[in-house]
């Protein structure tokens, strides 16, 4: 095992981090940013492995990691202001990438030595247009599922199943780090939607407990002699839990401009509201408690006959 590959394991490790932390990031451009860096990283795992066996090998995929990267960082770069000329230098750009891939994939696919490979390569290649495409798409959620997709083709390209050989004794590359790779950002597009589907539940359920507080307030206000204590105790509970939903309801990631912003700080807002009615409440029940210990008791009259 040569330094030149125990190097390359390294940027691999690296290249997993960046790759499973760039599909947790909800905002585009930041994702963006991670997603290239990650990029380099894995550009240099490919020029390190070449560099341990013979960089003739590794040309193809040192060009993809370039690529990958060069594109990730251009997109970076296009999003930072939403104007008419960097969307149209974002078509542009997203057309010239396509068109590369394209004529790349198909070059590699006609040199390809068996029918197999080529089918295994020529899916590979839909998807990565996909994946393409779903980078440049606005939303957490296109680039997201197509790289779940594109990940999963590629991970089959890096085993026994993708032949890189046809002569007797047919020759299999397998490459556990870049299978790795690939696993890990399959794994973060799993535990990204396993998150956003319990934030979803989380306000589902939030929703919910709010329509009951609301509900027992309404009745409490309409009885002005309210004074069931076992009940109060329960919607401050109630009122308690609905808090602690409200805070980790709140999607930090969500809050992008002053809008956003606004609408989270109104509903904590109405949140204190809420607390600050079952306060009152619970002052009146109070009250009526102490005026009716203040009342002078009236003594029976017992009457001889």
């Amino acid at each position: 095992m040569s330094a030149w590959f125990i190097i390359a394991q390294v940027f691999g490790i690296i290249t997993i981090v960046f790759e499973f932390a760039s599909y947790q990031i909800k905002d585009k451009r930041k994702y963006l940013l991670v997603n290239g860096i990650g990029g380099i990283f894995w550009t240099i795992m490919f020029v390190a492995i070449g560099m341990a066996t013979s960089l003739s090998t590794q040309l193809s995929l040192i060009i993809v990691g370039a690529y990958t990267t060069t594109r990730a960082l251009v997109f970076w770069w296009i999003f930072k202001h939403d104007t008419k000329r960097r969307r149209m230098a974002g078509r542009i750009f997203l057309i010239v990438m396509v068109i590369i891939a394209i004529s790349a994939g198909i070059y590699v696919i006609v040199g390809l030595p068996t029918r197999e490979v080529r089918i295994l390569q020529s899916i590979a290649l839909v998807f990565a247009l996909g994946f393409v495409i779903g980078q440049y798409m606005p939303g957490k959620h296109p680039v997201r599922i197509t790289v779940f997709f594109y990940a999963i083709m590629l991970l089959l390209t890096q085993t026994p199943l993708n032949i890189l050989y046809a002569e007797p004794p047919l020759n299999f590359r397998w490459n556990p780090m870049g299978m790795l790779i690939e696993m890990s950002k399959i794994a973060s597009v799993i535990v990204f939607y396993f998150l956003f589907f319990q934030k979803k539940l989380l306000a589902k359920k939030l929703v919910k407990i709010k329509q009951q507080v609301d509900c027992e307030l309404n009745i409490i206000h309409a009885d002005s002699n309210f004074d069931d204590v076992i009940k109060l105790n329960q919607l401050e509970k109630l009122v308690a839990k609905m808090i602690r939903m409200e805070i980790k309801a709140i999607d930090t990631d969500e809050i992008t401009n002053a809008l956003t912003s606004q609408q989270q700080t109104q509903a904590v807002l109405e949140d204190l509201k809420t607390v600050a009615d079952v306060k009152m409440v619970m002052e009146k029940v109070l009250r009526l408690k102490m005026q009716r210990m203040d009342k002078p008791k009236i003594k029976g009259v017992k009457l001889n006959v």
